[in-house]
C-alpha cells in the first residue's frame, strides 16, 4: 500500500509553517530555539532570552565591504529609528542584534561594532546559526523574527523577513521597517464592570455585568478573598451577561475575570 504519511506531513508543514530539521529557514517558518555567545560577557545567549520583542539579525564581517556599507544604515533605520519612537507603531520593542562571523582579528571587529553602534553581538564563527537560514553563505545577512507571543498576526518565533547581502541603500530599511511595522499585539481589554446583582426568587445569586459580545468570561467565587474557586464560565451574547449561582456559604465573593 502506498504511504501516505508524507503527504501528511507537508500538509501540516504548509499549514502551520512548522520548520524541518536540516532543511533552511523560509519566511514563514517557526525559528527553533538556539544558542550564541554573547561578545560582551562570554555568556550564552539564547532565542528564548528574547521573548516578547521583535528581534533584528544582523551577520557581518569586519572586513565585509557590503557589511560596512549596510551597518550605519541599520543602525539608524532600524536601531536608532524604533528606540526613538518606543517600538513599533504597536509599541512593540524592537532589539538590533549584530552576530559576528568573524573569529580572532578582535581590535578590527571591535571597530567594526563601535561605527556600527551595536549594542548586543553575538558570536557566530562556525556560521552554526547563519547556515540555518543561509547555506549557500555570504554575508551581510539579515533575519528579523517575531518574539511576540500574543501577536494576533504573527506566531511567536516566526521568521518575518529574510535577506541575504545588501547591495542597495535605502530600499532594504524600507522593507525591514514593513516587516517589523506588521507585527501586531493584542489590544488590552476592558475589565468587566458590574451592572447589576440580586437574588432570584429561588435564593440564586444573580450578577449581570457589561461584556463584549462573543468574549469569554471566568466567573468564581471566594469565602474570604484569599483563594478563588471557578464557578462557572460565560460567553456574552451581546453587550451585558448574566450568570446565576447557588448562594452557598463558601461563596461570599464573587468576580468576573477575563480567560
Amino acid at each position: 500500500m502506498k504511504s501516505r504519511l508524507f503527504p501528511l506531513l507537508l500538509a501540516v508543514v504548509l499549514k502551520f509553517g512548522l520548520h524541518l530539521h536540516g532543511a533552511a529557514y523560509q519566511v514563514g517558518d517557526t525559528v527553533e530555539n538556539f544558542s550564541l555567545v554573547n561578545r560582551a560577557t562570554g555568556q550564552p545567549m539564547q532565542l528564548a532570552d528574547f521573548a516578547g520583542r521583535i528581534v533584528v539579525l544582523e551577520w557581518f564581517a569586519w572586513w565585509c565591504p557590503f557589511c560596512q556599507a549596510a551597518a550605519p544604515q541599520v543602525r539608524d533605520g532600524v536601531g536608532l529609528h524604533y528606540k526613538s519612537r518606543g517600538g513599533n507603531p504597536d509599541g512593540l520593542e524592537v532589539v538590533h542584534v549584530g552576530v559576528n562571523l568573524q573569529s580572532g582579528q578582535e581590535a578590527q571587529t571591535q571597530n567594526f561594532v563601535n561605527r556600527a553602534g551595536l549594542e548586543l553581538v553575538l558570536e557566530d564563527f562556525n556560521r552554526s546559526l547563519a547556515n540555518r537560514f543561509f547555506p549557500t553563505g555570504g554575508q551581510p545577512l539579515f533575519a528579523i523574527i517575531n518574539g511576540v507571543t500574543n501577536s494576533p498576526s504573527h506566531r511567536p518565533w516566526e521568521l518575518i523577513y529574510a535577506r541575504q547581502g545588501y547591495g542597495q541603500t535605502t530600499f532594504p530599511i524600507a522593507d525591514f521597517r514593513a516587516a517589523i511595522d506588521a507585527v501586531k499585539t493584542s489590544p488590552v481589554a476592558e475589565a468587566p464592570r458590574l451592572a447589576a446583582s440580586g437574588f432570584t426568587p429561588e435564593g440564586r445569586l444573580r450578577i449581570a455585568f457589561a461584556a463584549r459580545a462573543g468574549g469569554r468570561y471566568r466567573v468564581e467565587t471566594s469565602p474570604d478573598l484569599n483563594g478563588w474557586s471557578l464557578a462557572t464560565e460565560v460567553t456574552s451574547a451581546g453587550s451585558e451577561a448574566a450568570v446565576e449561582l447557588d448562594a452557598g456559604s463558601t461563596a461570599r465573593f464573587v468576580r468576573v475575570m477575563l480567560p
